[in-house]
């Protein structure tokens, strides 16, 4: 069975998504940073068992998940910076053909 489609690697595409991608992980450590400063503010100008109340449900509720966002995009930016023109996903598409080719009858 031959492919209907071909399937082509841009590297240029890997590129511009691993630049956006490094883009967006910035985007979230500043992100982090003026919340995470925000929500000290707050804490602090209300100086009470409350303020310190939403000090603490501030970073289970909004900044623990930026920062598991922020690792996520960090881990999506590297495996694209590592796998750029090292032609990782034209080998595997190279032996299919090739496994593909040996098994036709």
């Amino acid at each position: 069975m031959a492919l209907s489609r071909d399937i082509t690697i841009d590297d240029a595409a890997f590129k511009v998504a691993a630049q956006g991608m490094k883009d967006l992980k910035k985007r979230a450590e500043d992100l982090k940073t003026k919340l995470e400063q925000m929500y000290d503010d707050l804490s602090t100008a209300l100086d009470t068992p409350a303020g310190k109340a939403i000090e603490l449900k501030a970073k289970d509720v909004l900044i623990e998940p930026i920062e598991n966002l922020r690792l996520v995009i960090e881990h999506i930016s590297s495996t694209l910076t590592e796998i750029m023109g090292s032609g990782y996903y034209k080998d595997v598409f190279v032996k299919f053909e090739e496994l593909n080719n040996s098994i036709q009858f």
